[in-house]
């Protein structure tokens, strides 16, 4: 567990790209898009924008930078895939829930202002709504664990089988959902699918589904980290 704590304090060594680059960047997407509104005269706009994903995107990044840099750094310095692994979900569990309660003490305020004055949904859940508070919070986290353990399971098939497992991991992508995509067509399935989500409530689509596919993913991960070369 020692090696565990090292490694996720060995983390934030880096800690421009880890925290200090996803808020820099949220913070200048929520200024843009506050100034970008609030210097129009509709009074009956409702404006949601997608801004809230970027400090998700960076997190992805972040964590493919993760394993592609600290791993083999960490690795030099004596510490085991496993520890490396166990402190690299630490501190990214840890991170999750800190960045998911600011986001939504951000949306509570967001709310109390009526949306900073112009009814401006930055920081509210996109698209859906969850009103149990706890559902709420895991509504902000579980997406990041989500890509977070993504990122990972990307940068570990590069780490194990290089170039070529990308290749192989972007064709295996490209056939399945292209395969998908023509079958839905041709059996006519959209209608059906557009409903099955309209249908899913919040806490399903960004709590539920999330961590079903989250589970497999940190399974996956473990098992490939452990025969990864630096």
């Amino acid at each position: 567990m020692n090696r565990a704590l090292t490694v996720a304090r060995l983390q934030f060594v880096a800690w421009p790209s880890v925290v200090g680059w996803p808020w820099a960047i949220l913070t200048l997407s929520f200024v843009i898009n506050l100034a970008v509104y609030g210097a129009m005269d509709d009074t009956d706009l409702q404006p949601t924008t997608g801004g809230l994903l970027s400090i998700y995107v960076m997190m992805f990044v972040a964590c493919l930078n993760s394993i592609t840099q600290v791993f083999p750094f960490a690795l030099g310095l004596g510490v085991s895939r496993r520890s490396f692994y166990l402190g690299n979900v630490l501190q990214f569990v840890a991170q999750a829930i800190g960045y998911a309660a600011v986001l939504y003490l951000l949306a509570v305020v967001e709310e109390a202002t009526d949306g900073w004055g112009i009814r401006l949904r930055f920081f509210g859940l996109p698209f859906v709504w969850v009103e149990n508070p706890l559902l709420r919070f895991l509504g902000y986290a579980i997406p990041f664990l989500l890509l977070g353990f993504l990122g990972i399971a990307i940068a570990l098939v590069f780490k194990r089988w290089g170039v070529n497992g990308m290749l192989t991991l972007t064709t295996a992508a490209l056939i399945g959902f292209g395969g998908l995509s023509v079958l839905a067509t041709w059996q006519h399935w959209w209608p059906a699918i557009g409903r099955w989500f309209a249908d899913q409530s919040g806490a399903a689509l960004l709590v539920g589904w999330p961590a079903l596919l989250t589970l497999p993913l940190a399974a996956v991960s473990y098992l490939v980290i452990r025969r990864a070369t630096p």
